[in-house]
């Protein structure tokens, strides 16, 4: 592959004036976050934090504008570290994902052999293109020198542009934010997306089988984010009964793996409303109150009751908006009900996702995908796998360039701009 030199001094804008996800624990649904015994190492229930506020520490700005008025990559250009060798891969690959050891996390070797053999080589379709990643480690210093901070709900973050300046010290680059950078610290169990992603090794783990267990996938969850996908578990259900609204559904359906009643990226037909018929989520839609709707199937402090599944059978209220799909203002905190009808293989169209608001996913529990339930997992959900395949296929390989990927690259970097707030640039996608 030439090579491209591509200058690029940019400052990272956040490309959505919307919540920045920072989770907790990378699995999905809503129960606790139990402890995991040595000696029998199962899944934790997943539990999650509701989307949090950008964070001034983290460099990032409010986005401005459209993709229509900023400079599109050309393809073939992708970043580069100039004075860094990876310890797997070629330096010319398209895709540079840097593993940042700060201040000698615990098991950070393991963590990161685990990324590179468990994930990246081993699910599907990061598999199918091995010799577009490259892999590279560096050691970091100083937590709080780099404007680190624990968060009061697992896991830590950093200053975005202090910690690029310590990574640039060490690898020159031209182009800092098109590397995919994967901080790993000492912290209590978090993981969270960004331009740069951390995750926390546990201080309480006491062996590597607890800490891969704690974090199977979690780190492909996050990168998955990078490359344009959304959660598609919820949020911990709200005891007021007001539905969230972090991520509105006009932003949330952009993402690849998020649509509208129906799902008809991935489906040609769908049930009516009508024919919404789950006992409990079919009520929802009928109460015409804030009262009747927040207290249905709760109880007297508020918590969302759940079927025998384990699915939430309360309702959502939504003091503005009349639900496009259930034609009310009270609709299921979470729908396990799928109104998708020829759909693409080992998918559906259920209620929920980005955390609750009224957007549609491909799946119905956390165990049917990484996007979903990154530790309780094996895979990702037909969707989420066809659409990562075209953005690593559009914008990290020689079809970048074809008549096949013109249209996608376009709509891409509008997508990037205005709609993702995790990266800007992808391999030879996005905007300088």
């Amino acid at each position: 592959m030439p090579e491209f030199s591509v200058r690029r001094n940019l400052t990272l804008r956040v490309l959505c004036a919307i919540a920045f996800l920072t989770l907790t624990a990378c699995g999905g649904g809503g129960g606790g976050n139990d402890a995991v015994e040595d000696t029998e190492l199962q899944p934790p229930a997943p539990s999650y934090a509701p989307g949090d506020d950008l964070d001034s520490s983290d460099g990032n700005t409010p986005a401005s504008g459209s993709g229509e008025s900023e400079n599109p990559l050309n393809p073939g250009e992708y970043a580069q570290l100039t004075s860094c060798t990876p310890f797997t891969g070629n330096n010319e690959a398209p895709f540079k994902v840097l593993f940042a050891n700060l201040d000698s996390a615990p098991f950070f070797n393991e963590i990161v052999q685990d990324a590179v053999t468990n994930q990246f080589r081993a699910l599907t379709p990061f598999s199918e293109f091995q010799s577009q990643f490259a892999f590279y480690e560096i050691d970091l210093q100083g937590f709080s020198a780099l404007g680190c901070s624990h968060k009061d709900k697992g896991g830590f973050s950093c200053d975005t542009e202090q910690v690029h300046r310590a990574i640039l010290e060490q690898c020159a680059s031209d182009d800092i934010h098109g590397i995919l950078k994967v901080v790993i610290g000492e912290s209590d169990y978090g993981a969270s997306g960004g331009e740069i992603i951390y995750v926390a090794s546990d201080r309480d783990w006491l062996n590597i089988e607890t800490t891969l267990h704690q974090l199977r996938n979690i780190i492909i969850h996050e990168i998955g984010h990078n490359f344009g996908l959304a959660d598609l578990y919820d949020s911990p259900i709200s005891k007021d009964g007001i539905s969230a609204e972090g991520w509105p559904s006009k932003l949330s359906r952009e993402w690849a793996n998020l649509d509208g009643p129906g799902c008809s990226k991935w489906c040609n037909s769908f049930k009516p409303a009508s024919e919404y018929v789950q006992s409990a989520n079919a009520t929802c839609p009928t109460l015409t109150d804030r009262e009747s709707c927040t207290s249905y199937n709760r109880t007297a402090d508020g918590t969302c009751e759940t079927d025998e599944n384990g699915n939430y059978s309360c309702c959502g209220w939504s003091e503005d908006t009349v639900d496009d799909y259930f034609g009310s203002q009270c609709t299921p905190a979470w729908g396990s009900e799928n109104i998708g009808q020829d759909c693409l293989q080992g998918t559906g169209c259920y209620y929920g996702g980005a955390h609750g608001n009224n957007s549609w996913r491909p799946v119905k529990t956390w165990e049917d995908s990484i996007m979903y339930g990154a530790g309780h997992s094996q895979s990702f959900d037909a969707v989420s796998e066809q659409a990562l395949r075209e953005a690593i296929r559009c914008c990290g390989t020689s079809d970048d360039s074809t008549e096949s990927c013109a249209v996608f690259r376009a709509d891409y970097n509008t997508f990037l701009l205005d709609y993702q707030p995790f990266k800007n640039r992808l391999g030879s996608c996005g905007t300088f």
